[in-house]
């Protein structure tokens, strides 16, 4: 089978063999070195971080609406993100612009700003936090939420901590 230079049926070199079966070792070792962690993350992602999320000029009856306890979710996809463990709300501020031309921070009667502070279970990798396996959560990104009892059209989201804010 192995001919006096080393062929196996004088076409293939054993010393061929053993380069591409090392090259195919690295390779697999590579793929599994990079993806074991990852893999890991979305099948048993049991991180637990807090996402604060702030809602801006929103109506009485929507911040009224907000419960601690409540199940919130992505708005459009209904992929649930976590529970509500603290809201904090406050007059929402806007630059307002007097008679006389000059400019002024001040309180928007009826509508307030509102901090939501999400408990979520996911994974922490080096690259960010992540829900559902692999839905990216950051500090700056847009958000919309739901719950049983009210639509955040459109929040921030302001922090992404391993300790609960306070």
């Amino acid at each position: 089978m192995v001919d006096s230079n080393g062929r196996i049926k004088g076409r293939i070199s054993i010393v061929d063999i053993i380069i591409v079966l090392a090259i195919v070792a690295l390779v697999v070792g590579f793929v599994f070195r990079q993806t074991s962690d990852y893999l890991g993350d979305i099948i048993n992602p049991n991180d637990v971080f807090y996402i604060t999320v702030e809602g801006r000029e929103l109506r009485h009856f929507i911040v009224d609406a907000i419960e601690v306890g409540d199940v919130v979710f992505r708005r459009h996809v209904r992929q649930p993100i976590g529970t509500i463990v603290d809201v904090q709300v406050s007059p929402a501020m806007d630059i307002m612009q007097r008679t006389d031309g000059t400019a002024v921070l001040a309180e928007m009667e009826g509508r307030y700003t509102v901090h939501i502070v999400i408990q979520s279970t996911g994974s922490i990798r080096s690259t960010g936090y992540f829900i559902n396996g692999n839905d990216h959560v950051a500090a700056g990104s847009e958000i919309a939420l739901t719950s049983n009892r009210v639509i955040i059209a459109m929040g921030r989201i302001h922090s992404v901590d391993r300790v609960r804010p306070s």
